[in-house]
């Protein structure tokens, strides 16, 4: 049960990709910095997003938290205070941009207004990542070429495409496109490596993948929850269990709860070095995040064999 638990989870964060997209220590608090990134604060607010639009992706500091429900809105009970650039994007429309501003303690309510777009470049890139949210891996490489038919110089699409194809496990493609993605001046660097690698990782390349994490985390000023998480697991899989652990509380620290399987992942590696209460928060906070989710029964059995008095 475990293992498939984990395999089914890793699988969906490899599909969503970041967001693997953006610590020091959850317990210091201290974020890293850089003149691009969040003036963070201490505490943390709400913000609601409204855009009308179902199934809208949201953005704050470059880092996917989420999409918009039916109704056309998403709820984020906890982001961390401060001033962070925003994005979101609807298919069938143009991306909107702008800024936010969270406050300690406070809700904030912000209303976006998209215009339609007639770029059918665009438009299949959208529809491609549409696609790669279902996990529908092999038509969302099918629309990420037809975007890139259209518009040779698209990183974006090619890192999509990419991101699909390790799913599919067809590496030699996925490397072809990462490659061509990396000689676009307007490529996000950063990500670039980070799924180069992913790519590495999923070869079983773990030592390679390690230095591609560590040079996607200089890329991003340290600011990337998917380089953190990433770097986690090829850590755990070397049995470096200190390093990876830190490296997990750092990529939840960033990701501001918006993933509920980081933290069954933290408390998978902690119960391994044998931090039961620890591994029980960790397990516990994966419940409170996601209490009728698929593998929250799994979780829950977890926690009550760890509180047994002959586990600890």
């Amino acid at each position: 049960m475990r293992s498939r638990v984990i395999a089914a989870m890793l699988s969906a964060i490899l599909i969503l990709g970041y967001w693997f997209v953006p610590s020091q220590s959850a317990a210091a608090s201290v974020q890293r910095r850089s003149s691009q990134g969040p003036a963070v604060q201490r505490g943390s607010g709400s913000l609601i997003v409204l855009t009308g639009h179902a199934g809208s992706v949201v953005f704050i500091n470059n880092i996917r938290h989420g999409s918009t429900s039916d109704e056309g809105s998403l709820e984020l009970k906890r982001v961390k205070a401060g001033s962070y650039p925003i994005r979101v994007r609807t298919t069938g429309f143009k991306d909107w941009t702008g800024s936010v501003v969270i406050a300690t303690g406070a809700a904030r309510r912000l209303a976006v207004s998209q215009i339609e777009t007639t770029d059918e470049a665009l438009l299949h890139f959208q529809r491609g990542e549409s696609l790669r949210d279902q996990g529908k891996n092999r038509e969302a490489v099918e629309e990420y070429k037809s975007g890139l038919a259209l518009r040779a110089d698209f990183p974006e699409a090619r890192l999509a495409a990419a991101r699909s194809l390790i799913t599919l496990q067809v590496f030699d493609e996925a490397e072809e496109q990462l490659n061509n993605a990396l000689t676009s001046r307007r490529a996000p660097q950063a990500e670039c490596r980070t799924v180069l690698a992913n790519l590495r990782r999923y070869q079983g390349l773990v030592d390679e993948s390690i230095i591609e994490y560590k040079k996607a985390l200089v890329l991003a000023r340290g600011v990337s929850p998917e380089a953190h998480i990433g770097l986690a697991i090829a850590l755990e899989e070397q049995h470096q269990m200190d390093a990876a652990i830190r490296e997990y509380r750092i990529g939840i620290t960033q990701d501001m709860d918006t993933e509920p399987i980081l933290y069954y992942l933290l408390g998978s590696a902690l119960e391994k070095a044998e931090h039961g209460r620890e591994a029980i928060e960790a397990y516990e906070s994966y419940i409170r995040l996601d209490p009728d989710g698929q593998y929250a029964t799994a979780v829950q059995s977890i926690v009550e064999r760890l509180k047994k008095p002959d586990s600890r």
